[in-house]
């Protein structure tokens, strides 16, 4: 399934997950979004619910600081939101739409880590938020790309 063919799936109300289904393809012309490598900043984001499983399991690799990660300007995605996006894409109301949802992502991010450091060793703090901002982070940008898609 194309990344665009998800998306129609999705907002005809036809498919009841957020997230990309793990048989969606990119096509060709699809990966690539005005700098963007797109199937990264998603799969990017798909990542965050093991990373911060790993952190609360003791069982990451990396060390991560919740100030860093409560900043939506960081990663790959929010480098492109506040730079090249900003500069082609700022005017339209899905750009907007996903800057905030991408912010409220990595706050959420960061609560949720900030929960993790202050309680070492609790296995039950949930990640329901997380994977629920990841998919609407998801949604946002693809629906940005198909406007963008629309307008050119």
């Amino acid at each position: 399934m194309s990344i665009l063919s998800w998306l129609k799936q999705v907002t005809t109300g036809s498919k009841d997950e957020l997230m990309p289904s793990k048989d969606m393809q990119f096509a060709a012309n699809e990966q690539e979004f005005h700098g963007l490598d797109m199937k990264s900043a998603l799969d990017a984001h798909l990542a965050w619910t093991h990373r911060l499983e790993d952190q609360m399991h003791g069982t990451a690799s990396e060390e991560l600081e919740v100030g860093t990660v409560a900043s939506d300007c960081n990663c790959v995605l929010g480098k492109w939101i506040h730079g090249d996006a900003k500069a082609r894409l700022s005017h339209m109301p899905e750009y907007k739409e996903l800057k905030q949802i991408h912010a409220e992502f990595h706050l959420t991010a960061g609560e949720i880590l900030h929960k993790i450091q202050s309680n070492p060793g609790e296995t039950t703090i949930s990640l329901k938020p997380i994977q629920h901002k990841s998919g609407a982070v998801q949604l946002a940008l693809v629906r940005l790309y198909a406007k963008a898609q629309e307008a050119e």
